[in-house]
C-alpha cells in the first residue's frame, strides 16, 4: 500500500485537490529545509511512498493516475515533476535529479538517500535538491522521468524553499491535456496553446 506525505511549513492553505489523498502533514516549524527534508526521508522510508509539496494542484483522478504509474516501476524512484517545461518521454534516467515536487520512494530507498546525504551535507549554502542529487549519484542509483506532469506547481514562490524563484510550472499538466481533448503524445504541437492554457488559469489563481 502506498503511503501520501505532504511536506509543509503550515503557512499554507492545501489546494482543494489534496482531497482526493489520505495523506499525513510533514511540517517543517523551524524552516530548515535541508534539516526537515533529511529527516522527512528517513520517516517516510518503511512505506512505499509519495512525497509531495504543499504548494501543488494534482490532476483529476490523481490517486488512480499516479498508482499506476507507480505500478509499472515499482523499484524505480519516479520523478513525476523533472524540467517540467520540457516536452520528454517517461524513461529511466541516470541525469542530475532535480525539483521535488511530487516523488515516489520505494520502501528503503529513501533513508538510504537521506544517510548518504548526511554525509554530504556541510553548509546551508546548497539546497536538499542538490545535495540530494549528490547522494543519488553517490549510490549509483537512476530515476524515471514520468509524463505527463500529474500535478501542477502554483506560482513562483515556495516558503519550502524559501529565496527561490523561477519558473516550475509545466504546460504538460495531464489537466491541461484534457481540456484540450488531446494526448500526451500529441502536445508538442500544441505548445502555445498550452501556454496560454497556463497563462490563463494563473490570472484565475
Amino acid at each position: 500500500m502506498i503511503k501520501y506525505f505532504v511536506r509543509t511549513t503550515n503557512e499554507r492553505k492545501l489546494d482543494k485537490t489534496y482531497a482526493q489523498i489520505e495523506f499525513t502533514k510533514l511540517v517543517d516549524l523551524e524552516h530548515k529545509p535541508v534539516d526537515s527534508f533529511i529527516s522527512q526521508l528517513k520517516q517516510i522510508s518503511e512505506y512505499d511512498s509519495v512525497l509531495l509539496e504543499d504548494d501543488l494542484i494534482l490532476c483529476k483522478d490523481f490517486k488512480n493516475k499516479i498508482e499506476e504509474a507507480i505500478s509499472k516501476y515499482p523499484n524505480y524512484v519516479i520523478n513525476f515533476f523533472y524540467m517540467p517545461m520540457n516536452y520528454t518521454t517517461t524513461h529511466v534516467a541516470n541525469t542530475v535529479f532535480r525539483f521535488n515536487q511530487c516523488t515516489y520512494y520505494p520502501k528503503g530507498i529513501s533513508k538510504l538517500i537521506a544517510d548518504e546525504m548526511e554525509k554530504l551535507y556541510k553548509t546551508d549554502r546548497f539546497g536538499y535538491a542538490i545535495i540530494e542529487d549528490e547522494a543519488i549519484q553517490k549510490l549509483n542509483l537512476v530515476f524515471v522521468i514520468y509524463r505527463p506532469c500529474l500535478i501542477q506547481h502554483i506560482g513562483k514562490f515556495s516558503l519550502l524553499k524559501g529565496k527561490e524563484r523561477y519558473l516550475r510550472q509545466t504546460i504538460y499538466f495531464d489537466d491541461y491535456l484534457d481540456e484540450l481533448g488531446i494526448t500526451y503524445d500529441e502536445a508538442y504541437k500544441y505548445k502555445d496553446d498550452l501556454l496560454k492554457l497556463l497563462e490563463e488559469r494563473n490570472k484565475s489563481l
